[in-house]
């Protein structure tokens, strides 16, 4: 029987392994291939309840679209990573405002 522990620890280990292989690729993807990864991230994050996840890859996806530098991309993408660690569910307006003010730290903003 499986726990339900180890279908979280599957989810976790496959949106950083996605997570990884997108800032791996960074160097040589188009434009679109960076959206549709940051897309698939964050689908994938928001049908398991990885809420962080979720928040920080539409913002992620709003700051591509804006023309964000690949380094500020990556900062997100480690954010994300860290995220996914974080317990699943809804996640109150505070906390996706911390999150999202731990990218614009890392930022330097």
């Amino acid at each position: 029987m499986r726990m339900q522990g180890d279908y979280f620890q599957d989810m976790q280990d496959r949106i950083t392994g996605q997570i990884g292989a997108l800032a791996e690729a960074l160097p040589h993807c188009a434009l679109t291939q960076i959206v549709q990864g940051i897309d698939d991230i964050r689908c994938l994050a928001r049908d398991h309840g990885f809420a962080a996840v979720e928040t920080l890859a539409s913002r992620l996806e709003s700051a591509v679209a804006a023309g964000g530098q690949r380094a500020a991309i990556l900062t997100y993408l480690d954010a994300m990573s860290d995220a996914a660690s974080v317990p699943r569910g809804p996640m109150p307006a505070a906390v996706q405002e911390a999150w999202l003010a731990s990218v614009a730290m890392r930022l330097g903003h």
